[in-house]
């Protein structure tokens, strides 16, 4: 299994943001998938690829030229753009997580969410939620669904993990539903044999 992880490459984060990503990151990089994250190196995305090295995972990183030469990877995805990053990102991930962030993964997770909302795709869509952090965004599309903006069963096409073991029931139901279809990852490769 693929799994994107969306989350915050500020440096000047709060401490306590980047302790809890960090420890959601040691808690599921001992599972055996394919990370698959952005190419920036500071924050807690930096701290999450060096755990995810540590625990000697495969790694799957979607940035520029420039970004890539500075980057350990085991797969790399060229990009020009932040724009098409993103939407790389999604290609190649199966599952996607959302920690703590700023409006670069706020905004992610609203691009992801319409996709699917449009395309019904199989992809799943996670939002850890511990302590609330998520409690905003999660109001404001209620908001949206009240005022006739979103369906009424949007909440459909994500999960909510307030904890890590919520967390990991969702991505058991996830690795799950794929083997069930039979979309098995192999080798860092999609389902044809070759990289998105």
């Amino acid at each position: 299994m693929k799994l994107g992880i969306m989350c915050s490459s500020r440096e000047n984060a709060n401490i306590d943001l980047k302790r809890n990503n960090s420890k959601i990151a040691n808690t599921i990089s001992k599972r055996d998938y394919i990370y698959v994250m952005g190419a920036n190196s500071f924050g807690s995305m930096g701290e999450i690829k060096e755990i995810i090295r540590e625990n000697k995972k495969k790694l799957l990183i979607v940035g520029n030229q420039i970004e890539l030469e500075m980057n350990m990877a085991d797969i790399k995805v060229p990009v020009r753009s932040t724009f098409e990053r993103t939407a790389k990102i999604y290609e190649n991930s199966d599952v996607i997580l959302f920690l703590n962030g700023g409006v670069g993964t706020v905004s992610e997770f609203y691009a992801f969410l319409e996709n699917k909302l449009e395309t019904q795709d199989n992809k799943t869509l996670i939002i850890y939620n511990g302590n609330g952090n998520f409690n905003y965004l999660l109001e404001d599309l209620e908001k949206r669904k009240e005022e006739g903006l979103l369906d009424n069963n949007y909440n459909l096409y994500f999960d909510i993990a307030n904890n890590l073991e919520e967390l990991v029931a969702s991505l058991e139901k996830a690795e799950n539903k794929l083997m069930q279809k039979g979309e098995k990852e192999y080798n860092g490769k999609d389902y044809n044999g070759k990289i998105s």
